[in-house]
């Protein structure tokens, strides 16, 4: 392994590093306009699909970020009306973290106007085979870095 990047390898590094900076942003921009930040919209959005709700600890690991991270955004969405924590059924020690009513409500109004942002800014400046490959690439950087 050499210890040196080319010019490819590393313009492809900074803009990887820049165009996530900047996109990050304009999110967060868009998300203060509804009241939340990025990763309190991460929680939100990842619930949306759980009916049922998700254990705090797999919603920790599916938005890698710390246990007590998490705890911290949960607890300000709870303060918020925005979600619910109950003990898990199936695990007395577990909890368990859902939408909302209101989290529900608050998530699908920021929808279309973060939807609107990732297409300008991100989506609609690419071809579909330039997101594909961009997908399949930055999937398999995950992959590796999830490995323990």
């Amino acid at each position: 392994m050499t210890t040196k990047l080319n010019h490819d390898e590393l313009g492809a590094y900074f803009a990887l590093v820049t165009a996530g900076d900047l996109v990050q942003r304009a999110v967060a921009s868009q998300l203060a306009e509804h009241g939340l930040t990025p990763p309190q919209f991460a929680v939100l959005a990842t619930l949306l699909d759980a009916a049922d709700g998700l254990r705090m600890s797999d919603l920790a690991e599916a938005l890698v970020i710390s246990r007590s991270g998490l705890t911290y955004q949960i607890s300000q969405l709870e303060k918020a009306g925005l979600v619910e924590r109950r003990s898990s059924s199936s695990d007395n020690r577990g909890v368990v973290a859902r939408l909302s009513a209101d989290g529900r409500a608050r998530v699908m109004e920021t929808f279309p106007g973060h939807v609107n942002l990732v297409r300008a800014n991100f989506l609609d400046l690419l071809t579909a085979a330039e997101i594909a490959a961009l997908r399949i690439a930055l999937e398999r950087v995950v992959a590796h870095m999830r490995e323990p």
